[in-house]
């Protein structure tokens, strides 16, 4: 408990207060120093906004990614949720797709992995999956290394494909 303390204030003390401090120190060092810790602090903003929320094209990704195929760009994604790191540096996102015809047809030749199952972890992910996603005509994919747990799938009478990634980070499986 000690450390994940720790943890947390260097957290504070490099991501929030040095970059304020040093703010406030060279904000009138030099004749141009003011737009160049205004870009740098956009550009923080920015990029933590990403961290935080990201874009739909990367749910996109992940499918092309843990699914091999490459999907037209006519996909949409219709629910989707990225968690926060937590303390032990564990990770998750899922999402839900709706697939064109056209890449239906790529999906009707793939081969089901009988042992698969939903994912059973109690987050919100799993809610989402599974709220929209039965057993019954479901076929899933899924890869493990010591780290990442990677999981997809489609049903087959429908348009709908999800993706769930979970990254285990610090913590041991």
């Amino acid at each position: 408990m000690f450390e994940h303390l720790i943890i947390i204030l260097m957290g504070i003390v490099f991501l929030i207060i040095l970059p304020i401090m040093s703010t406030i120190k060279y904000w009138n060092y030099k004749p141009y120093m003011k737009y160049a810790l205004s870009l740098i602090w956009i550009s923080y903003i920015v990029i933590a906004y990403e961290v935080f929320f990201p874009r739909e094209s990367y749910y996109i990704n992940n499918l092309n990614k843990f699914s091999n195929i490459t999907f037209s760009k006519e996909i949409k994604v219709i629910k989707k949720y990225t968690s926060f790191l937590n303390i032990e540096g564990e990770y998750s996102s899922c999402a839900i797709f709706e697939i064109p015809n056209n890449d239906k047809a790529l999906l009707n030749n793939l081969i089901e992995d009988k042992v698969t199952t939903l994912p059973n972890m109690n987050n919100k992910c799993s809610n989402i999956i599974n709220k929209e996603f039965k057993n019954n005509n479901l076929v899933t994919f899924k890869s493990i290394d010591e780290k990442n747990y990677r999981q997809w799938g489609f049903l087959k009478n429908s348009n709908k494909a999800f993706v769930y990634y979970k990254s285990f980070g610090m913590t041991k499986k």
